[in-house]
């Protein structure tokens, strides 16, 4: 199953019943986690597309000037984001109402809509594709780690969020391969489309294999509880789990879900979206936790990773990489080693290790990575596509040393951190603003890549490494551990200051449990014992 080498590391799972990794939570993991293939693959093929010269040829970029080309370069790769900020919008009435399966099958169908159109080499076609694309990518996006979070066992629910996030990053190193292979055809006519849509048409596949995967998968039980359907959400939870009502870990994950929603409930009766807003506004534990993720995901995009993502090509030759397959190539190996990283980080950082101490050290690299290309871009004074020097060659390891910390810290920290935060009637909503707040980062960062890169030059990886820096610090302060607490326990954990979360960032025992759950569990374990020795005593007078 997905996450078995972080049950096999994590400590916490020796006291959770075997019954609870079986094959529908595999199954469930799997279908859900196609979601990221779909980001990923566009991420990655994109930027290697529009270096090919028959992609260039039928949609114009050959005949236009630098300046338009970039502008229009930019307007194909944003427009996935300005679709995934729509998206994340839309995402929320729709998981709410639809139901988290039903709302993932519409945005799949979406999806494959979007991939289809993307395949015509007409351009107000493919504009309309890529937004459409997008649009789904971007509900995926806040769907996909929020299903994934609210069915997983806490023990594993790291590796297992971080499932969509290493899909993400293993179609992205895919794609960069697949647009090495198709750049190595031999005696391609620049009329000949066929390179170009078999690069971007191999995202179809994941996308179909997701559609038909997801009438199986089970309905989240959280959210059939936050409703009020607790019958059906007990049901699918003992599905899920394997276990009988009365198995006390059942209980316990049961009731959490329950006293949430109760004490949602005595604030205000409802899950309209004007309740919602006063929650986040007027309960400040509910105000901290928007602002925590928020501000995680502001300082995921600018660590300056879209613009690597898109454009990688484009950058390894402005430290001197000569373009086109060799460009390709080394762009191959930077998505290689962030998916090997990423494989490690699932397998045995993110339920051992936890999420804090890697996001601080991943980024630190990240802040550095950038600052050195900006000052050999500025000092070294490379030549662009003429040949790597000694100080190209450095830049080179450093942008895998990038990819590496990536991997390790703001890859994934944002999505498992918000997904795993928020009380389930603001859940949704909450991930929704999250993924619009990424997407239209993204939208603007994408697009104001290539003309960044012809005038300010170095001083786009300057601005990358400051922000990135700035981001650790608040990381360091703001950003506790969510190792082994249950997504319940949130609520006591952010009745503190934001701003002292660095004092308790790490959890006892006690902490990992709702509070008043805990004091139950505690009070019904003594009852039990008291009753055993009573009957031990019993036994002794007979």
């Amino acid at each position: 199953m997905g996450g078995g080498t972080s049950i096999w590391a994590s400590p916490e799972w020796k006291n959770d019943p075997r019954s609870i990794f079986n094959g529908r939570l595999a199954y469930l993991a799997t279908t859900i986690a196609f979601a990221g293939c779909s980001y990923g693959f566009d991420q990655g093929n994109i930027g290697g597309v529009l270096t090919l010269p028959t992609f260039k040829r039928a949609f114009g970029l050959d005949k236009m000037s630098e300046d338009d080309a970039d502008r229009r370069a930019g307007n194909i790769a944003a427009l996935m984001a300005a679709g995934g900020a729509a998206g994340a919008l839309i995402s929320a009435p729709f998981a709410d109402f639809l139901g988290r399966k039903w709302s993932m099958m519409l945005y799949a169908f979406i999806y494959l809509l979007g991939c289809t159109f993307q395949e015509f080499a007409n351009l107000n076609i493919f504009y309309a594709g890529r937004f459409l694309a997008g649009m789904a990518i971007g509900s995926m996006s806040a769907g996909a780690p929020q299903f994934l979070s609210e069915n997983s066992p806490k023990s594993i629910r790291g590796s297992m969020t971080c499932l969509y996030n290493l899909m993400i990053i293993t179609a992205l190193s895919l794609a960069f391969w697949v647009n090495y292979g198709v750049s190595k055809w031999r005696n391609v006519a620049v009329t000949d489309n066929l390179q170009w849509k078999l690069s971007l048409g191999i995202q179809i596949i994941p996308g179909a294999l997701m559609f038909l995967m997801l009438p199986f998968v089970v309905e989240t039980p959280r959210a059939l509880i936050a409703k009020g359907n607790r019958e059906k959400g007990l049901a699918n939870l003992m599905k899920l789990r394997k276990l009988p009502e009365t198995h006390p870990y059942l209980q316990q994950e049961y009731m959490e879900v329950c006293a949430q929603v109760d004490q949602e409930q005595e604030t205000a009766v409802g899950r309209n979206y004007w309740l919602v807003i006063k929650d986040i506004i007027y309960v400040r534990s509910n105000t901290r936790r928007f602002f925590l993720a928020t501000m995680l995901f502001l300082f995921h995009k600018f660590t300056g990773t879209d613009s690597l993502n898109y454009f990688a090509p484009e950058i390894f030759t402005m430290i001197g990489v000569k373009g086109g397959s060799q460009a390709l190539l080394t762009t191959g190996v930077y998505g290689v080693v962030k998916l090997a990283t990423t494989i490690i980080y699932v397998g045995f950082i993110v339920d051992r290790v936890g999420r804090r101490v890697p996001l601080l050290i991943g980024a630190t690299l990240q802040a550095t990575s950038m600052l050195y290309i900006a000052l050999y871009v500025r000092f070294g004074n490379p030549n662009q596509g003429g040949g790597t020097e000694a100080g190209g060659i450095v830049g080179i390891i450093w942008i895998y040393i990038y990819a590496f910390g990536w991997s390790f810290g703001h890859s994934v920290a944002c999505y498992v951190v918000a997904a795993e935060i928020f009380p389930s009637r603001i859940r949704s909503f909450c991930m929704g603003w999250c993924f619009f707040v990424n997407w239209i980062v993204d939208f603007g960062i994408t697009k104001a890549t290539p003309s960044m890169m012809t005038h300010l030059g170095w001083g786009t990886f300057l601005l990358y490494a400051v922000l990135t820096y700035i981001g650790v610090v608040f990381v360091y302060f703001c950003m506790p551990e969510m190792k082994g607490r249950s997504i319940e326990s949130m609520d006591d954990l952010f009745q503190h200051s934001i701003w002292t979360m660095y004092k308790r960032a790490y959890p006892t025992e006690e902490e990992k449990v709702r509070h008043d759950v805990g004091d139950l569990v505690h009070m019904d374990n003594k009852v039990a014992n008291d009753e055993k020795m009573g009957g031990n005593v019993q036994v002794e007078r007979v």
